[in-house]
């Protein structure tokens, strides 16, 4: 079974670590490159944010991100095409976890971006998978056209990732704190005292009777 590439996407280069007596050795040409060049659709319809790669028997691979139109163009170890051979197809479409496919920078980056992690695959394995996969392709010496129509459905895609919906604070109160009412913030008003002048009805009758 082919080993999965841990960092496929990357197209990592390998230099020849060499001694001192045999630096005079002509370095290895790169390969050609050729065209390569296709769409890629689900049920018809392009898949547009998967990503594509093609993995020789031996060596890097190349890839690239599916545009909106579902087409790509294989790029490889800083060019675009592939050598002519034969490769086994590997077709991504991870889901993450803002509701958006991630790119292949995005998959490999070191460090996670946002909605990176908790990122699903959404395609089985015999097309995401480089050991499982059951695509293919022979890539001629001058180069050649791949289009690769997936079958559905997709699996479900992850949870999104909650935004926080808890409002901001306000002046030291949150925001959704009802406000004081005016007479509750009001400093209740200090009772008056009765007027100096004139006695009560009362009082008054008392005198009267009293002078009488």
């Amino acid at each position: 079974m082919r080993p999965a590439a841990v960092a496929v996407w990357c197209v990592p280069i390998v230099l020849a670590m060499t001694s001192g007596c045999q630096n005079d050795e002509t370095p290895e040409k790169p390969p050609k490159l050729v065209p390569v060049t296709g769409k890629v659709t689900l049920d018809g319809k392009p898949l547009a944010g998967a990503s594509i790669g093609f993995l020789p028997a031996s060596g890097p691979a190349g890839a690239d991100d599916v545009k909106e139109d579902g087409s790509y163009e294989i790029q490889y170890n800083g060019g675009k095409g592939l050598p002519a051979g034969d490769y086994v197809v590997q077709i991504s479409y991870k889901m993450g976890t803002l509701g958006k496919p991630l790119s292949i920078g995005q998959q490999f980056s070191l460090v996670p971006t946002k909605g990176s992690v908790g990122a699903k695959e959404l395609l089985p394995k015999k097309y995401s998978d480089f050991g499982a996969s059951e695509l293919r392709a022979k890539v001629p010496v001058d180069g050649g056209t791949f289009n690769f129509d997936l079958k559905g459905p997709l699996a479900d895609p992850p949870p999104l990732l909650k935004e926080s919906t808890e409002a901001p604070e306000k002046d030291g109160a949150k925001a959704d704190e009802p406000a004081a009412t005016k007479d509750a913030a009001e400093p209740a008003k200090a009772k008056e005292p009765p007027a100096a002048s004139g006695a009560a009805p009362a009082e008054k009758e008392k005198a009267a009777k009293d002078n009488s």
